[in-house]
């Protein structure tokens, strides 16, 4: 599966080299950072559009995410035997297949299940370190040392740590800010263009008369997401009976199908006008991607 900047009334997965990496802050709980789960659209009974869509080609999927972080932990497990500290990471689990809600809710069985809410996803597990491990995988930062200056045995910690000095160090030769923002650009333009087209406003407007049928009075299919009812609190009947409800009519109406296929075109004729600029996004991926590969070839 491939991950795009998209709105953030659904998703925060942004393009690039940076967005869904593991962070070089150091969690708070201590335990090695991983990347999040992302909607995986081989799971059984989900839709993806998201993944689908053209500009999906210039961003890195899950398995890719995976090769990264783990030549990174490799990279951060190296740094640590320089202090003389053994450091094993834990297997991240297998991603959990969250929604892809690009085109709001389209999932029966999460609508009746959790109406409007995320499933819940599965915990990352932790991995069990000394206190002088935790020092020199995560640095002063984690620790919240006010010094500038951290040292193990009189040997100089970098101040993001181990894992941080490595995801940093790996990650900055293949970085383009320039690329990821005419990525991430060019995904939110093309969502909120697509809404404009007329054959999207015909289908809003079907899938609006089917609600309406059900006793629901929507404009938008995204006006359910932002009811505070449905935002927070215990998910109660009405709310799955709503989700359900909208699910149904998305599926009479063809409306996420008709969606994808205008920010589709939408999306293709603004990758042919940035063409230079996401070439050199996706270059840079796939070098980094090699790298990473070579390392853990040799690890």
């Amino acid at each position: 599966m491939r991950r795009l900047a998209i709105p953030v009334l659904f998703l925060t997965l942004l393009v690039g080299c940076t967005s869904h990496e593991p962070s070089a802050e150091g969690p708070s709980s201590g335990s090695p950072s991983a990347p999040e789960a992302s909607p995986s659209p081989s799971s059984p009974g989900r839709k993806s559009y998201t993944f689908r869509l053209p500009l999906a080609a210039y961003s890195y999927s899950d398995a890719d995410y995976e090769v990264i972080r783990a030549a990174e932990q490799v990279l951060a497990r190296d740094c640590m035997k320089d202090f003389g500290l053994a450091y094993e990471p834990v297997r991240n689990p297998a991603p959990a297949g969250t929604e892809d809600r690009r085109y709001g809710l389209t999932d029966r069985e999460s609508a009746e299940r959790y109406g409007y809410r995320m499933p819940p996803q599965q915990e990352t597990p932790t991995a069990k370190l000394t206190k002088d491990q935790t020092k020199v995988l995560y640095g002063s930062r984690s620790l919240g040392a006010d010094s500038t200056e951290l040292k193990y045995r009189g040997k100089k910690v970098p101040a993001e740590g181990c894992l941080g000095a490595a995801i940093l160090g790996f990650r900055k030769p293949y970085e383009d800010k320039a690329g990821a923002e005419v990525a991430s650009r060019i995904s939110t333009a093309s969502y909120e263009d697509s809404q404009k087209v007329p054959e999207v406003r015909t289908v809003f407007g079907k899938w609006s008369s089917c609600m309406k049928k059900e006793g629901y009075a929507y404009t938008s299919p995204m006006d359910a997401l932002d009811t505070p009812a449905f935002l927070r609190g215990k998910v109660s009947d009405t709310e799955k009976k709503t989700a359900v409800a909208d699910v149904s009519c998305k599926e009479r109406t063809g409306l996420p199908e008709v969606w994808f296929a205008a920010e589709s075109s939408i999306q293709k004729d603004m990758i042919k006008a940035n063409a230079e600029a996401l070439g050199k996004l996706g270059e840079l991926h796939e070098k980094k991607l090699r790298a990473a590969r070579k390392i853990l070839a040799g690890s």
